[in-house]
């Protein structure tokens, strides 16, 4: 009964603590765990132990809604004072407690406090036919702030009390936790999204003064801003004496639902994204995409690369509704362009919450928009020769019309094409008399003359001194 106890009191410890350049970076920090009195979420747990495909610290794409979860786990983020005595004055620096229903139906409840280093686990309050209140000596180090790939940290503690208030019990465990993924997390919370993350692979050994000696693995998916106590996202622990490759796992939790009162949990959504495929046309590539949030878009950003080399990001060109514009500039040779749409909403960037969405969704890790390049017959372009012609645009954006002026070069024998936003070419324009000047004027029209729809055009100036890819003005026609 006492050996029984120490084992419960050990899985219920380790489960009480679950939680702008090419492929950012993800760093949680103590802003990234809302201590918000009032917080609710469920989890899903197994009933049963159940078989997975060993964890692989090289992946970075994890569907955890694949697994067992018959049960349902209750977590509530609660004032200290609502614990039942003397747990609050055991605990006097606890900022909350975490009151946990697991599916199997024990009740614990879990005091905690954080600075801007730690995380801290201060003790526990456990239910189970009788009660104990355990107080770690010292406080239990959860997570280490920041924490990031390839960060890990040490820490150990003590539980002292009197079981049935007088038989002496005492119980340590030794936890090394290291991050040791980055990527992307699916679980029912998500919503069909993949939410970036985190993975801290923990060892910990429990052993107690009645001759428990407890070993275990435990994996965790910790996510920045969406907090429920040292729970993460989901965590699958091993059974007793397991390797850290382990394939029978004994419990699994994964959040399932989460309300924050106050906080903006749901991500920037995208729809009828522009994807490019293979062509002859050498840009600019113009790409477009609906963006929409329950609160307000905050940031956004295209990432495109040539061949393998770094992924370089743009800010967007307009933004017509919800419907983003974005460029990648135009190529001289045979290559492959990649792209990928990233966007954070209003709330996370106002608040530093370290959270976003892509398109493709969990881009780059999973996947990326890519399209072959191979131009037709075109030049070196070399240096620009000052004598040759370029273009200048006014008014731009323009509702019924703009005007294309061509400042030197032979441009009286130069045509200016206009193409959509899909390379497709819808216009070609001869020069007009100007007084001297030089000018074309497009009434977003195409050659049938039908008035085309809002949007990003090209002006592509077309001629012997004239280099395509260095003579290209970028059109916004608005309603």
């Amino acid at each position: 009964m006492l050996r029984k106890a120490g084992m419960v009191v050990c899985f219920l410890s380790a489960f009480a603590f679950f939680n702008l350049c090419s492929s950012k970076e993800l760093y949680i920090g103590q802003e990234d765990l809302p201590f918000v009195i009032g917080t609710d979420a469920e989890y899903t747990q197994n009933a049963n132990m159940f078989t997975w495909t060993q964890f692989d610290s090289t992946a970075t794409v994890w569907d955890l809604t694949v697994y067992p979860g018959e049960q349902t786990a209750a977590v509530h983020l609660l004032n200290p004072a609502v614990g039942d005595t003397p747990a609050p004055d055991t605990f006097s620096s606890a900022q909350l407690v975490e009151l946990d229903t697991l599916g199997g139906g024990g009740v614990t409840w879990t005091y905690m406090a954080k600075d801007s280093f730690y995380l801290y686990g201060q003790g526990v309050d456990f239910f189970t036919g009788y009660r104990f209140i355990g107080n770690y000596q010292p406080d239990a180090q959860i997570y280490f702030f920041p924490m990031y790939l390839g960060s890990g940290w040490i820490t150990s503690w003590m539980w002292t009390y009197l079981l049935d208030g007088w038989l002496p019990y005492s119980a340590n465990e030794i936890h090394q936790k290291q991050v040791v993924s980055q990527g992307w997390v699916k679980t029912e919370v998500t919503g069909g999204q993949y939410w970036p993350c985190l993975v801290v692979r923990d060892n910990y050994i429990f052993t107690d003064n009645f001759g428990s000696n407890d070993q275990r693995w435990l994996y965790e998916w910790v996510v920045a801003g969406r907090f429920a106590g040292g729970n993460g996202l989901a965590a699958a622990l091993s059974t007793n004496g397991a390797s850290k490759d382990f394939v029978i796992v004994s419990n699994m939790l994964r959040m399932k639902t989460l309300n924050i009162p106050g906080w903006d949990l749901v991500l920037p959504v995208f729809d009828s994204t522009t994807v490019w495929t293979d062509t002859s046309f050498t840009g600019p590539y113009p790409v477009s995409s609906i963006i929409t949030d329950d609160g307000a878009v905050g940031a956004d950003s295209l990432f495109y690369r040539v061949n393998s080399d770094t992924f370089i990001g743009v800010g967007h060109d307009s933004v017509v509704g919800d419907k983003y514009f974005f460029s990648m500039p135009g190529v001289v040779s045979s290559c492959t362009l990649s792209y990928y749409l990233w966007a954070e909403d209003s709330f996370c960037v106002v608040n530093g919450i370290d959270i976003w969405a892509t398109d493709p969704e969990a881009a780059p890790e999973n996947n990326i928009f890519s399209f072959v390049v191979s131009p037709v017959g075109v030049e070196e372009s070399g240096r620009r020769d000052p004598g040759l012609a370029s273009l200048a645009v006014h008014p731009n954006p323009f509702t019924n019309a703009v005007n294309i002026t061509v400042s030197a070069g032979d441009a009286a024998r130069s045509v200016v094409r206009i193409y959509d936003q899909s390379g497709r070419q819808v216009a070609s324009l001869e020069a007009g008399d100007g007084e001297g000047r030089v000018f074309f004027s497009w009434r977003g029209v195409d050659d049938s003359g039908r008035l085309l729809p809002s949007g990003t055009y090209f002006a592509v100036l077309d001629g012997k001194h004239a280099a395509r890819w260095s003579h290209v003005a970028k059109l916004i026609k608005i309603e």
